[in-house]
């Protein structure tokens, strides 16, 4: 699955009949996250006449974590084309959200989807997006002698290491790629001479 997830927020401004479209996208991996996202723009502008969003907390096509709002205007003139360029745009874990300044003329509900469109396209122009990973999650238990190679190889296999907690042995919390998964455990195994627990997979 081709998928692109954002890295750092961005937010592009456009005019269109002197009203004033805001249009921010952030990084969502949950549907909370993008909330909070939303919440916080509605705090930066409490004078904005709307705050328009949409988001999809996963891969597109593959999720039901997904939603949006048109925030007072009139019915799908802001939040479902919002939506639609979100899901044709082959990004995930992604939320947007404009705020809108009425400039005193009318769009219209055509003018009103070209204009919600149009912003976040411009946002979504202007982001900096990066592979969507399928990670999984796995615990590995080792004997304390192999520590060090077990992190090198943790990180050679390109995963990250959630925690580490101390018992008899060693035991990591990891995050892997899912792809890479069977290639780590059998060169801990390996490295270990096949003294590893391994939980998750």
């Amino acid at each position: 699955m081709n998928c692109r997830i954002p890295l750092d927020p961005v937010e592009v401004h456009t005019e269109i009949k002197r009203s004033r479209f805001l249009a921010t996208v952030a990084h969502a991996p949950t549907a909370t996250e993008a909330q909070r996202v939303i919440s916080a723009r509605r705090q930066q502008h409490p004078d904005a006449n709307h705050v328009c969003w949409a988001f999809i907390a996963g891969v597109p096509g593959r999720t039901t974590a997904l939603g949006c709002s048109d925030d007072g205007e009139p019915a799908g003139t802001a939040g479902k084309p919002m939506l639609n360029v979100l899901q044709h745009g082959d990004i995930g874990f992604v939320v947007a959200a404009t705020v809108r300044y009425f400039g005193g003329t009318k769009l219209g509900t055509g003018g009103l989807v070209r204009a919600y469109t149009q912003s976040l396209v411009a946002a979504l122009d202007a982001l900096t997006t990066a592979p969507w990973r399928q990670r999984t999650a796995l615990k590995v238990s080792v004997p304390y002698a192999t520590e060090s190679t077990v992190r090198h190889l943790i990180d050679s296999h390109r995963a990250d290491i959630e925690s580490v907690a101390y018992s008899d042995t060693a035991d990591f919390d990891l995050l892997v790629d899912a792809d890479a998964c069977e290639p780590l455990i059998n060169a801990l195994n390996n490295a270990c001479a096949g003294q590893i627990t391994v939980h998750g997979t």
